[in-house]
């Protein structure tokens, strides 16, 4: 029985089909690849660690001291002194340090600034993460496009290649050009072994960031965008002031030693004791017992902890201070590269790249007709080639500097 045409045609769009479904179901977004780098990656999975150490330090600091056992040995005589009547009593109980009021708040509220600390710091760290995923994303992606934009040109001078050997054995053309056609494909080919080694390192770097596998092949679905910067960099520094994690860490740190200082003069203040005690002679009897801290006879402790809060005091408003001046002129430097790449793309995009393609197709119907030389049209396809790269480039540096933009400022340490 025969097989009908749809059918056929049918059958053969599926194949055609679900070999590209599975490319995108294997294959990696730019959301996708920062999602997953947030999931798995160390440095992330240890800031969130160190926000429960953090909890931990707060239910340390503002737990209260905690009682003590007791005991006592009274009524020893001195030998050669004992008296008839005389007896030792052994006091048994328990003891308990009252802290001066505001001591152990204060504590708790510098425990619950580590633990926004230890949050923030969450916070930076996903922030660099993601501008590192991104940045080795571009490069991956850039690296893949350059080879397959190669790849097209090879395959354009590969039917030059042919017209030449044909032409070459008619006596049309020269060896000379066959050779030179020959050189142009070596170096092109080179070029695409260069640009596929790049990719591949990116991959790697990529894989490490993202907690995959090396072996496992990777096939990159977001392609490098071009969306030209609306904004001034006199906006993009308040936004970094007003979401950047160092400004709000720089902020909780002032906050905390100032609580620091608090507790530094608290600490000139006596804690107070009190305890219960059960005698050994007359067990129907008890007794109490009260005393003081005296830190007036360690003022050295007292004037140190004042002392080294008030220098940490001033070491973070000073921090603040170059803070602010740092995030300015990283903001304001990756605005200027942003926008510089963003005119090479323009230059590109406008018409640079549509007129070589045009041309390049006229000089080669030229060059099959004898209206062109071989020369010329090998050097124009060296400029396409170039024209080709230096426009991915152009958009890799573009996508580059608009991902530091997003940390412009912001440091690891």
């Amino acid at each position: 029985m025969p097989v009908k045409r749809p059918f056929v045609l049918a059958v053969a769009a599926a194949l055609l089909i679900i070999p590209a479904l599975s490319a995108q179901e294997g294959g990696l977004t730019l959301d996708q690849a920062v999602e997953t780098a947030l999931a798995r990656n160390p440095e992330v999975l240890a800031a969130r660690t160190r926000i429960d150490a953090a909890r931990g330090r707060t239910l340390q600091l503002k737990s209260r001291p905690e009682p003590q056992a007791a005991a006592s040995v009274e009524g020893i005589p001195i030998p050669g002194l004992k008296k008839e009547g005389d007896q030792v009593e052994i006091h048994l109980g328990v003891q308990q340090a009252f802290e001066y009021p505001g001591k152990r708040s204060l504590r708790a509220e510098i425990g619950r600034q580590g633990e926004d600390i230890a949050a923030v710091e969450l916070d930076r760290v996903r922030l660099l993460l993601t501008a590192r995923v991104k940045r080795t994303y571009w490069n991956a992606a850039f690296a893949g496009a350059a080879v397959e934009a190669l790849e097209r040109t090879s395959s354009r001078l590969d039917a030059l290649l042919e017209d030449l050997q044909a032409k070459y054995r008619t006596g049309a053309a020269a060896y000379a050009d066959v050779l030179r056609a020959r050189a142009e494909k070596a170096r092109l080919r080179n070029q695409i072994l260069e640009q596929a080694k790049e990719k591949r390192t990116a991959e790697l770097g990529l894989d490490e960031l993202l907690g995959r596998p090396p072996d496992e092949p990777v096939v990159l679905l977001t392609v490098l965008p071009f969306i030209p910067l609306e904004a001034d960099a006199g906006a993009l520094v308040e936004r970094a002031r007003a979401t950047l994690p160092s400004f709000r860490l720089s902020a909780l740190r002032i906050q905390g030693a100032e609580s620091v200082i608090k507790l530094a003069a608290l600490s000139r203040r006596p804690d107070f004791l009190a305890g219960f005690l059960l005698p050994s002679v007359r067990p129907n009897a008890w007794g109490v017992s009260f005393g003081l801290t005296m830190p007036f006879l360690r003022p050295g402790r007292a004037k140190g902890l004042a002392q080294e809060a008030s220098a940490e005091a001033e070491a973070s408003r000073f921090a603040a201070e170059a803070l602010d001046r740092r995030v300015r002129t990283a903001v304001e430097s990756a605005y200027i590269a942003a926008k510089s790449a963003e005119e090479q793309v323009l230059v590109y995009e406008k018409s640079l790249l549509r007129e070589l393609d045009d041309e390049l197709g006229i000089q080669l119907d030229y060059f099959r007709y004898g209206k062109a030389e071989a020369f010329s049209l090998l050097d124009l396809y060296r400029t396409y080639i170039l024209a080709q790269v230096e426009h991915l480039r152009a958009l890799l540096l573009y996508n580059l500097a608009l991902a530091d933009l997003e940390v412009a400022g912001e440091s690891a340490d």
